[in-house]
C-alpha cells in the first residue's frame, strides 16, 4: 500500500511539473493571438477585460461586452499608439508579439510573476478625426477560468499612463 501511494505522489508531481514547465514554454502564435479589440469574441470565462468606444449618439462600435468605455484623447492616434507602447514595453515580463505603432495595432503578452501564466493584450488606437483619438483594448487570459481581476488591473494602469491626453468631444 506504501508503495502505491509513493507512486501516485510520484506521478502527480510529475504531472503538475510537466504543467508548469509547458505553461512557461507555451509559444504565441500571432495569427491566433493578434486579434481585433473590437471583434474578438468575449470568452464566456470571467477572465476578460475589455474597453472600448461607447460615443454618445452612435451605435455601440462592438457587439462584444464592454467591460469600460474608453476616453477620448486630444492627440492624434501615432502619438497615442507610440507613448502606450513605450509605456507597455517597458513593464516587466511583457513583450510585444505582433503589430507597431506605426498601425495603431499592437499585440503584447503578459506574464504573471510567479507562474508566469501568460495573458494577451490586443490594442487598436483610433482616429477620431480633428486631432482627436481613442482606443480599444482586449486583455484576455490564456489558461484558467478566473483572473482575479488581472486583466481589468493591468488595462487600467497602462491607460492611466494617457490621462494627460483625455479630453471631451465637443457637444458631449
Amino acid at each position: 500500500m506504501r508503495r502505491v501511494l509513493i507512486f501516485a505522489i510520484g506521478a502527480l508531481a510529475l504531472v503538475v511539473l510537466i504543467g508548469v514547465v509547458y505553461i512557461r514554454s507555451v509559444g504565441h502564435d500571432p495569427t491566433v493571438w493578434h486579434v481585433d479589440p473590437l471583434d474578438a469574441p468575449t470568452p464566456d470565462s470571467p477572465n476578460s477585460f475589455r474597453v472600448a468606444p461607447v460615443l454618445l449618439g452612435y451605435e455601440p462600435v462592438t457587439a462584444e461586452r464592454i467591460d469600460a468605455p474608453a476616453q477620448i484623447y486630444d492627440a492624434n492616434p501615432a502619438i497615442i499608439a507610440q507613448a502606450l507602447d513605450q509605456f507597455v514595453l517597458s513593464q516587466p515580463r511583457v513583450e510585444r508579439i505582433a503589430g507597431t505603432p506605426e498601425t495603431g495595432w499592437m499585440t503584447y503578452v503578459a506574464r504573471s510573476e510567479r507562474m508566469r501564466y501568460p495573458d494577451y493584450i490586443s490594442i487598436l488606437v483610433l482616429d477620431l478625426g480633428e486631432g482627436l483619438s481613442t482606443v480599444a483594448i482586449f486583455s484576455r487570459s490564456r489558461f484558467g477560468y478566473g483572473d482575479l481581476g488581472v486583466n481589468r488591473e493591468r488595462v487600467e494602469a497602462w491607460l492611466n499612463t494617457l490621462t494627460s491626453f483625455e479630453t471631451e468631444l465637443p457637444g458631449s
